[in-house]
């Protein structure tokens, strides 16, 4: 029996798992949406992205920034953010809690 005969099962195995493994990060991937003004959101929370990758996130209404601290999840109950603000010139706590990812 020819080599890639025998090799053949093995190596559509390795197609499949690898297609199956580049379909499953596709759907993971969540992108941001522009909003009417051409801004990026966040389309887990709506938020303003301040990052291409929109991880970073500007809190409505406040003068503070947030970090994703798990920026690949999706569910807004299990999301994280760290937010601050800056008071004169140095990083601070926000005072302001984020609606989501608190």
């Amino acid at each position: 029996m020819s080599p890639i005969i025998r090799l053949a099962p093995a190596l559509a195995a390795a197609i499949f798992l690898a297609a199956m493994l580049l379909a499953g990060g596709a759907q993971a991937q969540v992108f941001p949406t522009p909003d009417r003004g051409g801004n990026e959101r966040d389309p887990v929370t709506g938020y303003l992205c301040l990052t291409p990758a929109c991880d970073v996130l500007r809190l409505p209404q406040s003068n503070c920034i947030c970090q994703k601290e798990n920026p690949s999840e999706n569910n807004l109950q299990r999301l994280r953010l760290t937010c601050s603000t800056t008071v004169n010139g140095t990083w601070q706590a926000c005072p302001v809690q984020p609606r989501y990812g608190s």
